[in-house]
């Protein structure tokens, strides 16, 4: 064998080395996947816009298309019939999946609080004034609907003691307390700046309770994560990675914001700035205190939830990997303690 024929074989052994050993490589290959978050809100689901716009996905070795599904129970219905790979969910609907059959695991966590806030009447005196009044709901079940109640038993009101009117979205919702249909309704920042702005009263900041609940959580199916969980532990690195553009990078991260809300108010936007800058989660650790109290609430309409624990709808491994390989620390440069 000739020294020329040896040297371009070493050379070519380099280069295969290079592409698999490489960072992210080992998520890479037939990595086309589909992403698929719920909310064109600002807030929320913006990590996994900035994962997209600046390079994160790409970095660590996936090649994601994101796509905009509205309603996290309809994300959930089409992660189940393998139409998308990945999806930002809300705890409620991953738990109403994974209780009918679907095969459904929560991998990672973005909030594990109720980014609501209670506004109504500018009569409405306390929280305890809340009783025997006239609430504008979203359907039940949803988030919005389990904020209220689990707001209302952190003031000793039971559910029974107000009237619940379903209205819908929170742009409804608001109107109807405009209109004087009801008194009060919860809703996220947006909502509150319009209320505020309308002349409506901020009566509880459940932001500020730090009532732990599975707000915003990113989902995949177990046949996935058993398969090619090199692709999950990669998307979770990358979210992880979004979170921390995020807390740091406010500039670019209300650009980002603003495009993916199709210019939404710059007012709107500073605001969920700041308020998401403190909620979302550092080292992306799903809420098991959260999701039990959710199960909990859940079990009063529903016999499976009573049944049901926290630990089975989530797979922890990614997540404390991350934290135990120096992943978070080394992106906040400080150790970290969860909250939850």
């Amino acid at each position: 064998m000739s020294r020329k024929f040896s040297l371009s074989h070493a050379i070519t052994a380099l280069i295969i080395a290079t592409i698999y050993f490489s960072p992210g490589a080992s998520a890479r290959a037939d990595q086309k996947l589909r992403m698929a978050y719920i909310s064109d809100s600002p807030g929320s689901s913006a990590p996994y816009w900035i994962a997209k716009e600046a390079g994160l996905y790409k970095k660590h070795g996936l090649d994601v298309e994101l796509i905009f599904i509205n309603g996290s129970t309809r994300g959930i219905q089409s992660l189940v019939a393998g139409d998308i790979n990945f999806a930002g969910a809300v705890g409620t609907s991953a738990i109403n999946g994974k209780l009918a059959g679907g095969d459904i695991v929560i991998f990672d966590s973005l909030v594990n609080t109720l980014p609501y806030y209670i506004i109504g009447k500018p009569n409405i005196k306390s929280p305890e004034d809340l009783k025997g009044r006239t609430l504008a709901t979203h359907i039940p079940g949803t988030s919005a609907d389990f904020a209220v109640r689990l707001a209302l038993r952190k003031y000793g009101i039971e559910y029974k003691d107000i009237q619940a009117v379903m209205i819908g979205g929170a742009t409804a919702r608001v109107a109807a307390v405009l209109n004087g249909q009801t008194d009060f309704t919860m809703v996220t920042e947006p909502g509150k700046i319009q209320g505020e702005k309308a002349g409506m009263k901020l009566i509880i900041d459940m932001a500020k309770l730090r009532i732990p609940f599975q707000f915003t959580c990113t989902v995949a199916s177990g046949k996935l994560i058993q398969e090619r969980p090199k692709v999950v532990e990669a998307m979770a690195k990358a979210v992880a990675e979004a979170v921390h553009f995020f807390k740091t990078n406010k500039k670019a991260t209300i650009q980002i914001m603003t495009k993916y809300t199709r210019g939404a108010n710059p007012k709107v936007l500073e605001g969920s700035w700041v308020a998401y800058k403190e909620l979302l989660e550092e080292d992306t650790h799903p809420t098991m205190d959260g999701l039990n109290d959710t199960l909990a609430v859940q079990a009063s309409w529903d016999p499976k939830a009573a049944n049901a624990k926290a630990e089975d709808f989530v797979d922890l491994r990614f997540v404390n990997n991350l934290k135990r390989s120096g992943f978070i620390d080394k992106l906040y440069g400080h150790s970290h303690m969860s909250r939850y």
